[in-house]
């Protein structure tokens, strides 16, 4: 009674293993992509706009319309994966259901990347390919993000030591607006 086992440490706090802290760094980066995709559409939206053929004009409100729905897809992305992510990460098992929201966050940030690579149409009616390409990517990258939300934490806790799940467990929050800052 008294005596330190072996795994503790002089100050009398277990060792983090190399294989923890590689599995929940690569949840966390997980997270940092929903922070990026979060934060986006936001500095580069002028130029965004003007590949896509959505400047603000007060003639064509339409455009402002059509913008709006390219950004707040991604909400609608993310609402609709909260719903289910639990319950297919509890199929497919948390670290593999992971994997395919990073999969999930490479497609949708390449369908908004090839958006742009379409060029305006002559009559200068806008990007055709362009906007569907950029809220498909939208509503990807927000599935990708809610399903973050809802996975990475529990996939933490559950990989943590016992005397840390509740600190790692709430790590992931405050984590995705950290990309968001220069």
């Amino acid at each position: 009674v008294g005596g330190k086992s072996a795994r503790q440490s002089s100050k009398g706090m277990t060792p983090l293993p190399g294989a923890l802290i590689a599995s929940a760094s690569g949840a966390m980066l997980t997270v940092f992509m929903f922070g990026w995709t979060n934060g986006a559409m936001n500095s580069p939206a002028l130029v965004m706009r003007a590949a896509l053929g959505l400047e603000h004009d007060p003639v064509v409100p339409e455009r402002d319309v059509v913008w709006g729905w390219c950004v707040s897809v991604y909400c609608l992305g993310g609402m609709l994966a909260c719903a289910v992510s639990a319950r297919l990460a509890d199929r497919l098992g948390r670290k593999r259901f992971i994997v395919l929201l990073n999969l999930l966050f490479v497609l949708g940030a390449s369908l908004q990347t090839s958006a742009v690579l379409f060029e305006r149409q002559q009559n200068g009616s806008g990007n055709v390919l362009g906007v569907p390409l950029t809220i498909c990517g939208r509503i990807l990258v927000g599935a990708a993000s809610g399903g973050t939300t809802v996975v990475v934490p529990a996939y933490i806790s559950e990989i943590a030591p016992e005397q840390l799940r509740g600190t790692l467990g709430k790590t992931p929050p405050p984590f995705p607006p950290t990309p968001l800052h220069p």
